[in-house]
């Protein structure tokens, strides 16, 4: 059946019968015109997708009848489209704040909507910078297309979104959500990228595997089959034991050549230790046994920090990641790529094996906004500078763009803040040039945030940015820092604290097996004293 939308069906109390009611024609209650949009890129005159915010003259959001519209969870109401569309709205002033992703400027415009008629209205979107051009291809790592809600998405549509949000790849992924498997079918052998691609649009199908004690986290690539059961800790069913752990779902999924990152781990400011660990309470040990690829950003915060300094610290190579948890089928959950990975492929281009391959190496930045880049010399983020033993002067170099206002950048070596740069009045850009001498074994990664009354239109609590560090390696010297060291220890008590309470261990075995585990990440910790 083909149904328009808005569409109108009568369902049988008794019996569940479906009808189809045919809209021939609709009457509204106050007079209403026509807009007629058309929107390019400025550059080559395209027509370009392209995400909508519009508030009609009764202070209400209108969206084309067709259109795939939802809410941001900052409350913004949006609908994105292939770059032409018409809608109907009441008569008066109404406002259009048109968005392409985080390198073109949005443009924003008043139309007076008059009764009857058609206004056209064309738009040509003006490009920032070009990040592909560089070398550079975004993506978020964690989007959903159906897991509950009201909606019913597809791969296709999850493709439009992203256009509109001008991502390069498309990482979904299967979830297991009140027991059931949510886009199993789109899970496809082989680990590579799924049919439905296009040349200049990835689409990979992978799977977030969601214990609720451990934490959630993503694996893609896998070769064979998806991974089960879908899901362990969960009080009351077959399935409460803390066995197996998520060590041993990453070393299954490993084993079909997966990569593996916890997501949406920490929120807020506050160190995850002061509490019960976050959401993502097995980071610390699966960092320390290499089972774990990465840690992603779900919003903004400085939570994560804590702990991912804390591994950083002990010279564990740990990719940070931007994935903002899209629950596309649902009216309101975070907009497609409001979290996103940048990743430096060279000139490979667009390729699904270099984008993952450059995110393994750590050649990403994590944005919701802001494009924030670091180079030392030729070295980028992931990279691994080589000094004497006595060290040396480095001359660290960045660029920031932002189509939103930012406080400052600042330079974070080994954990500790080392400079900050002023925006002065255009809070929209830096060039940066740092002289840093490094007299030990470490790390450094330039940060951005901006105030929350600032974002729109992203739909985070407020803009924010990272890299991931660039790495010097003075002489033979190991990465050392006791306090990380001790931080991460404290962590794994605590959590073997945590699960030791935990009352569905089936037995004994499996709580050894698993504390076996915890005790080999100590010791990983450990000999980082030595």
């Amino acid at each position: 059946m083909s149904l328009a939308f808005p569409g109108l069906m009568l369902l049988e109390t008794y019996g569940g019968k479906l009808t189809e009611v045919a809209i021939r024609e609709q009457h509204y209650k106050r007079p209403t015109g026509i807009v007629s949009v058309r929107v390019t890129d400025a550059q080559n005159s395209a027509i370009t997708h392209n995400r909508v915010h519009l508030q009609a003259a009764d202070g209400k959001f209108y969206a084309p009848a067709n259109a795939y519209a939802r809410a941001g969870t900052v409350g913004d109401q949006i609908f994105h489209n292939g770059g032409e569309f018409q809608v109907t709205l009441p008569v008066g002033e109404s406002s259009f704040t048109f968005v392409k992703g985080f390198e073109y400027f949005p443009q924003a415009i008043d139309v007076d909507v008059e009764e009857g008629e058609v206004t056209h209205l064309n738009i040509a979107l003006q490009k920032m910078t070009d990040m592909a051009a560089k070398g550079w291809y975004n993506a978020s790592t964690h989007v959903h297309a159906n897991y509950a809600g009201n909606l019913h998405n597809t791969l296709e549509n999850l493709m439009m979104m992203s256009r509109s949000e001008d991502q390069d790849l498309v990482l979904e992924q299967v979830a297991n959500k009140d027991n059931r498997i949510l886009d199993y079918q789109y899970f496809l052998q082989g680990g590579g990228p799924h049919p439905v691609s296009e040349p200049d649009q990835i689409v990979v199908v992978g799977q977030e595997y969601r214990p609720p004690f451990y934490g959630h986290v993503f694996m893609f690539g896998m070769e064979d089959h998806l991974i089960s059961p879908f899901v362990t800790g969960y009080e009351g069913t077959a399935i409460e034991s803390l066995y197996p752990s998520n060590t041993d779902m990453f070393l299954k999924a490993k084993e079909q050549g997966a990569i593996t990152g916890y997501v949406h781990p920490y929120n807020g400011e506050t160190d995850p230790l002061a509490g019960n660990l976050g959401g993502a309470k097995g980071f610390i040990v699966d960092a320390a046994l290499g089972t774990t690829d990465a840690l992603e950003w779900s919003d903004s915060g400085t939570a994560g920090f804590y702990p991912l300094y804390a591994v950083w610290n002990n010279g564990l190579h740990v990719t940070a990641t931007g994935g903002e948890d899209s629950i596309s089928s649902l009216h309101r959950s975070k907009l497609l790529g409001s979290f996103r990975t940048y990743v430096y492929t060279g000139n490979a281009g667009l390729d699904m094996d270099a984008w993952f391959d450059g995110l393994l190496a750590g050649r990403a930045f994590v944005s919701s906004g802001p494009l924030l880049e670091m180079q030392i010399g030729t070295a980028l983020p992931g990279d691994t500078i080589d000094l004497p033993a006595s060290g040396g002067m480095v001359s660290i170099t960045g660029q920031l763009r932002s189509i939103t206002e930012l406080n400052e950048v600042a330079l974070v070596c080994n954990g500790e803040l080392v400079e900050t740069f002023s925006l002065g009045r255009n809070r929209n850009s830096l060039d940066l040039s740092y002289e840093l001498n490094i007299e030990r074994s470490g790390w450094c990664h330039l940060r951005t945030e901006g105030d929350a009354s600032e974002r729109f239109p992203m739909d985070v609590i407020y803009a924010q940015a990272f890299t991931n560090p660039i790495w010097f390696q003075v002489g033979d010297e190991p990465i050392r820092n006791p306090q990380s060291t001790d931080y991460a220890l404290r962590w794994i008590d605590k959590l073997q604290q945590l699960a030791d309470a935990w009352p569905g261990w089936r037995s004994e075995t499996e709580k050894a097996h698993v504390f076996g585990q915890f005790e080999q990440a100590r010791q990983v910790y450990r000999s980082k004293l030595d």
